[in-house]
């Protein structure tokens, strides 16, 4: 019997299995997750998707405990948990889906979810305030937003700095989202190659911004 031919419930009680064994650090079979999420995203059902959720609950859970800032939220971990999956769900529904072609590269994405979940929350209830460099993440210190700034009217020149649609995205997932080169290739698979092609971008857009005489009278730039 092929995979594929696997009703909902065969296929949800093979993926807990196989998840169990991967997180006992077993030899495990990646392809009944996949092939349940395939269904639950890529083909829109309800029932699979109601699975996928009782069965990464846990492990979304996990991600949210561990992440750095979680603490200084002051929120609920089920609260991210489920913003996250259903951020997760409405971005990779549909045809969307099969630009994943791989079970690691699917939770790459929403543990990405859970990420960006956290830090949207912690922009949402501080708008005004300073940005501390520790949010910059990779772009090696440039700009140092320690002194007073607006973060969205700086987010917004920046833009403007970059004309480019994919410097703009990569400078979202350093800037906004603190994403290291290693989980940007993870996350997007189909637009990055290897860290090496994003480190180039990255000190690309360092110097472009390093250059810049009005960001420079904005902030401090290192």
């Amino acid at each position: 019997m092929t995979v594929g031919s696997l009703s909902v419930d065969a296929l949800a009680q093979r993926c807990a299995e196989e998840t169990d064994k991967f997180n006992h650090r077993q030899p495990n079979d990646a392809q009944f997750c996949f092939e349940l999420l395939r269904r639950a995203l890529g083909e829109g059902s309800s029932e699979a998707f109601t699975r996928v959720y009782q069965i990464y609950e846990r492990q979304v859970l996990g991600w949210v405990y561990s992440h750095s800032r979680f603490a200084q939220t002051g929120e609920d971990a089920d609260f991210f948990a489920g913003a996250a999956l259903r951020t997760f769900y409405f971005a990779l529904r549909g045809p969307k889906f099969d630009k994943f072609p791989s079970l690691a590269q699917v939770l790459a994405y929403l543990k990405l979810c859970v990420h960006t979940a956290i830090a949207q929350y912690i922009r949402d209830q501080q708008p005004t305030q300073t940005m501390p460099i520790d949010e910059v993440g990779d772009l090696a210190h440039t700009p140092d937003l320690g002194t007073r700034a607006d973060a969205a009217d700086l987010w917004g020149y920046i833009c403007q700095l970059l004309p480019d649609q994919r410097d703009r995205e990569l400078a979202r997932y350093v800037f906004m989202h603190d994403l290291k080169p290693r989980q940007i290739v993870s996350a997007y698979p189909t637009e990055w190659r290897d860290e090496r092609e994003v480190s180039v971008a990255l000190y690309r857009i360092r110097r472009i911004l390093r250059t810049d005489p009005e960001l420079s009278s904005r902030v401090s730039v290192g």
